[in-house]
């Protein structure tokens, strides 16, 4: 006969998010009305129901575009380039011929 007072049931649940490690530990003391062996009795299954939360990355990929714009501001300055000339003016004197001195 089943004696649920000798029935002991631990379960340690460990996870990070992608393993579960369930440690169960069951002591079933089953003794027959005649002390010859382990009564054979239909108890009910017990399910035990673990919901396990699995999470998967996935990659998207997002096309960012940067456009440079360079702008050339051309700031035209002026300042005054001093040049010198020179120019010879010849004149010539005539104070007679060279036929008065025959």
């Amino acid at each position: 006969m089943f004696d649920k007072n000798n029935f002991q049931f631990d379960s340690n649940i460990k996870g990070n998010h992608n393993v579960v490690d369930n440690d169960m530990n069951v002591d079933i003391n089953m003794n027959s009305s005649n002390g010859m062996g382990p009564s054979m009795s239909c108890s009910p299954v017990q399910e035990k129901c673990i919901h396990k939360t699995i999470v998967h990355e996935v990659p998207h990929v997002c096309p960012i575009h940067t456009r440079i714009i360079n702008h050339h501001v051309f700031k035209h300055i002026y300042r005054p380039q001093y040049t010198c000339s020179e120019e010879n003016v010849v004149s010539n004197v005539q104070c007679g011929s060279c036929s008065q001195f025959r």
